[in-house]
């Protein structure tokens, strides 16, 4: 196995990185290589882009000048490492400080792929990040390395960043579009040319694999990621079987993206197909589903520590296209996969906050009326943005539900201003309560920074 795991690091080591499309960044910086370094984490659902991420950066650090024997990429998946011994990452680091002698001393940065697929990963990663000149970037797509798990692996010994499917400015840079950073002003026909890239990215959704397949190849390959997810992250601890289940759970919270997401509901809607389950089972497969991260839950607001025992959270698919991929014709809503990418997108700015900065809100009082999201979190002495979602606002129906819902979540907020984002109105409305900003969302997606 040795002279096998030495070749296959010269192999690594010399293969040139393929051609990529730059992402936007999910770490801001890369630290030097140095002793109890944290160990930089990518996490996210398969076919994401992490790998090609690691080659991003990689070129990053070789345009800056770093010699290419500095760098060790390695893809723990390689099917030659079967059967895979105990000790394969101790031999295929040692393959490389033999093969790189100075390195070991002047440092080294390490990118390794797939490391889900190595027992004992978390003790390897964190012994050589506490004893070797190095900066460690690892990639994994599987429960293996949701939040949870980090947690109680690393005890603060690393850093996870969040690798989403392609947002929309990345769709259309993949698209050959590229928007100059800071640009407000659009002409008539750049307006329209990305109108029509938002309606196709609501249906095309972001996976980077995916991207120019026709219509066919692309339904039938977001499927098969839906089948792989079910298979390889989450059958494995909840066991094959319930594969079936497991598979009918996830087509449930894609196909219902956007809505709320009752546990009872779900359970008595099983076991009216045939299915035996209980609440118990249906709510740890929501949690493995969530922790391989095929979709998100949006709690609602509270002002209390304590979560409220009767709101129901809200479900969001990973991505707008597998959604649409796997729903039934009949099932097909432009709306919800719309609030959906308006979610995904938020989660991407509110990296790095505190947890559930992003809730829905719910106006107190007999009405109720309803935010789709709320930016801010429970401690927070005010939250500091409201958002409602809607494809059109030109029905005079439609238009007073969405302004007077925010308007009223405003009031309560003590805030000023709200936004409404929709697929082409723009305009001010302003209101007793303040100022509500109507934006299209293929022009508020291009904004990057968000209210500190």
């Amino acid at each position: 196995m040795v002279d096998n795991i030495d070749a296959l690091v010269k192999e690594y080591s010399e293969r040139p990185s393929p051609k990529f499309i730059a992402r936007n960044d999910i770490i801001r910086e890369l630290p030097e290589p140095q002793r109890f370094n944290l160990v930089e984490i990518i996490t996210g659902m398969r076919r994401s882009g992490k790998t090609f991420y690691l080659f991003q950066l990689m070129a990053q650090l070789e345009a800056a000048g770093l010699p290419r024997q500095q760098i060790l990429y390695f893809n723990f998946s390689d099917d030659r490492l079967s059967p895979m011994g105990l000790n394969v990452m101790d031999e295929v680091l040692d393959a490389f400080w033999r093969q790189n002698p100075e390195t070991r001393e002047g440092g080294a940065y390490l990118f390794l792929d797939e490391v889900q697929e190595v027992d004992h990963w978390q003790q390897f990663s964190q012994r050589v990040a506490e004893n070797e000149n190095v900066t460690m970037v690892i990639t994994g797509s599987s429960s293996k390395l949701s939040s949870e798990e980090i947690a109680t692996k690393f005890r603060g010994r690393s850093h996870s960043h969040e690798m989403l499917p392609l947002s929309f400015d990345e769709y259309c840079r993949f698209n050959g579009v590229a928007i100059q950073p800071g640009q407000s002003t659009f002409s008539p026909q750049e307006r329209t040319h990305l109108e029509g890239l938002f309606d196709r990215y609501l249906v095309e959704g972001g996976f980077p694999g995916i991207q120019g397949l026709g219509d066919e190849d692309r339904i039938e390959l977001l499927q098969s990621y839906v089948r792989d997810v079910v298979a390889r992250d989450v059958a494995e601890r909840f066991g094959r079987e319930d594969i079936r289940l497991a598979n009918q759970l996830a087509l449930y919270g894609l196909r219902n993206s956007a809505c709320e997401l009752s546990v009872n509901s779900l359970v008595e809607s099983l076991k009216s197909q045939g299915f035996k389950i209980y609440w118990e089972k249906a709510n740890r497969l929501v949690d493995l589903l969530t922790q391989a991260f095929l979709f998100f839950e949006v709690p609602e607001f509270s002002t209390t520590l304590k979560p409220q025992s009767t709101a129901l959270s809200k479900t969001y698919a990973v991505d707008p296209g597998i959604a649409h991929a796997v729903s039934r014709a009949n099932q097909q809503d432009i709306g919800k996969r719309f609030e959906t990418t308006v979610y995904l997108e938020l989660r991407r700015r509110m990296a790095g906050r505190r947890t559930e900065s992003i809730t829905s809100y719910t106006v107190p009082g007999k009405e109720g009326r309803k935010v789709d999201f709320l930016l801010g979190d429970s401690l927070d002495e005010q939250p500091y943005e409201l958002i409602q979602v809607a494809a059109e606002i030109g029905s005079a129906k439609t238009r007073e539900r969405e302004v007077e819902s925010l308007a009223a979540a405003m009031k309560a907020t003590r805030l000023n201003r709200g936004r409404i984002i929709t697929l082409r109105d723009q305009e001010r409305i302003e209101t007793e309560a303040g100022t509500i900003d109507v934006v299209p969302a293929w022009k508020w997606c291009f904004r990057h920074s968000m209210p500190k």
